[in-house]
């Protein structure tokens, strides 16, 4: 019974407008960042990439645009230190298991490549992948064509 209640949960909504208006575009860039910093574990990442997988299917084609823009700049917004990603390489050491190692894969992995590998996950990925890439720049298409690729 408790691992079916902790399994079966389905993914929280995250509350936006169908626009998402500039107000609400800080949110999002805070829910892009933690999915890409996988933030709460497997588990809570896997039900928050599904939640903004959801998000993205009710938006409006405006507020689309915006999710696809703000996906555009994660990269620039996510710009750390190579002494940050080094504090958290020892830190992952330290404690050991498997975050040693996505902390090492995080290093040679950009955080959208990383959102989009998430995405590409949820049970329409493939399909949102495919309209994030029609209204992207080149070099979103280009980490889309790339994650398809890996995935396939």
């Amino acid at each position: 019974m408790l691992f079916a209640s902790l399994f079966q949960k389905k993914s929280q909504p995250v509350p936006f407008s169908p626009d998402i208006p500039p107000d609400e575009r800080p949110l999002l860039l805070a829910e892009l960042t933690a999915c890409a910093n996988r933030s709460g574990g497997s588990l809570k990442n896997a039900r928050r990439a599904q939640a903004l997988a959801d998000l993205f299917r009710g938006l409006s084609p405006a507020g689309k645009k915006v999710f696809a823009d703000t996906l555009g700049t994660l990269n620039d917004a996510a710009s750390r230190t190579s002494g940050e990603q080094y504090s958290e390489i020892e830190e992952a050491e330290f404690f050991g298991g498997s975050e040693s190692k996505l902390a090492l894969l995080d290093m040679f992995e950009t955080p959208r490549r990383r959102i989009l590998h998430h995405l590409s996950g949820t049970s329409s990925g493939l399909k949102i992948l495919g309209e994030i890439s029609t209204l992207s720049e080149v070099d979103v298409q280009k980490d889309i064509d790339e994650v398809k690729d890996a995935s396939s």
